[in-house]
Parts: C-alpha cells; sequence; structure tokens
C-alpha cells in the first residue's frame, strides 16, 4: 500500500512527497513544471493540449460522465494507494473547484483517505471519526456536505461543539481555535468537510 498524490490543473507551491503521483490533464504540466515525475497520466488532455510520450497513460475521450479527476481518484483506487494528496485542486472556475471537493467523498467511498491541499490549507471529509494534526492557533472550520451535520465530539478546540447540529443555514462551524497539537471530531450522522487552515 502506497501513499499517493493526484495533481490537477491548477498552480500550487506546497507539496509533499508521494510514492506514486497521478497527473490528471493539465496537471502533468503542474507537475513537470515542478520537477514532479508523475507515474501516471490520465485524461482526456484537452487542457494540456497534447498526449505526452513515455508514460504509463489512461487516455479517454473528451465527452465523458466524469471529471479527469474523478478518473485520477478511481486510478488511484486501482492501485492500491491508501492515501491520496490532491494539488491544483484550488482556483480557477468556481464550478470545477466545488466538484473537486466531492473528490474525497468519491476517495472515501473507495477506502481511500484523500486530503486537498492548499498552500495555507487542507480540506478534510468525514462521515465518521477524524484525528488531525495541528498546531495549537491553527483554525479549524467544519463546513456541512450535505443538508446537516450532527457532531457528537469534538476535542482540541476553543469553542464547544459536542452535540452541536450544523447545517447550510448557518456559519456556526466557521473559525473553531485550535487549543492542542490535534484535534479529534466524531460525526454522528451526516457528512462533512473540515477546513483546516494553518
Amino acid at each position: 500500500m502506497k501513499k499517493g498524490a493526484l495533481i490537477l490543473s491548477q498552480p500550487f507551491s506546497r507539496y509533499l512527497s508521494a510514492d506514486y503521483v497521478i497527473a490528471a490533464d493539465k496537471g502533468f504540466f503542474r507537475a513537470t513544471e515542478k520537477g514532479i515525475k508523475p507515474d501516471l497520466l490520465v485524461g482526456d488532455m484537452d487542457s494540456l493540449g497534447y498526449t505526452p510520450q513515455g508514460i504509463d497513460l489512461v487516455k479517454v475521450a473528451s465527452e465523458k460522465d466524469f471529471s479527469d479527476g474523478e478518473l485520477g481518484v478511481r486510478q488511484a483506487a486501482l492501485r492500491d494507494l491508501y492515501t491520496l494528496d490532491i494539488y491544483g485542486a484550488i482556483g480557477g472556475r468556481a464550478d470545477h473547484f466545488l466538484y473537486n471537493l466531492h473528490l474525497l467523498k468519491i476517495a472515501k467511498d473507495l477506502g481511500i483517505s484523500a486530503v486537498i491541499r492548499g498552500d495555507a490549507f487542507d480540506i478534510y471529509y468525514t462521515e465518521s471519526n477524524l484525528y488531525l494534526d495541528v498546531t495549537a492557533g491553527d483554525t479549524l472550520s467544519v463546513v456541512p456536505f450535505g443538508e446537516s451535520v450532527h457532531i457528537i465530539k469534538a476535542k482540541g478546540l476553543k469553542y464547544p461543539a459536542d452535540g452541536a447540529i450544523l447545517t447550510k443555514k448557518d456559519t456556526l462551524g466557521l473559525s473553531n481555535v485550535c487549543t492542542a497539537n490535534n484535534v479529534f471530531v466524531s460525526v454522528k450522522e451526516g457528512s462533512a468537510l473540515l477546513i483546516h487552515c494553518f
């Protein structure tokens, strides 16, 4: 089981190491400009504009029912990657960014622990228990991913969240403060995005 990275089309600065790197379409350009050599290239190559040679390739038609990012996540599952750091998912078109958030749920359903890595924040998905390594003083926001999310227990946060029910109609989960170097959030019902700003 290996740690993976999926690189999408948007610019990024922060990069952590990975055992296996998948580039999705223009993510190949983003990777190579940073000196990262992808192990696999996926997509329809419409954004990249050409098909690179000398790399493992899963090329699909441009008329398809899934994004190149989703294809990358599904290929990660086929290669037994147990974690997946997703880069280049933030910025660009708003619709692409919002759907990139769904990649976290798709990965979860495929048995992969995925996180979207930004330059100053990480985005996680949970529908059960999530432990995070943080630094005291960091900010953590909990955003319902469905209509609502019921938090049973939360540890390591300044503002109490035990028993909280967050809905799309309020902003209660915004900008909590980490009081320790680790945080625990347990969800009873629903699902949430946890945004860790550092």
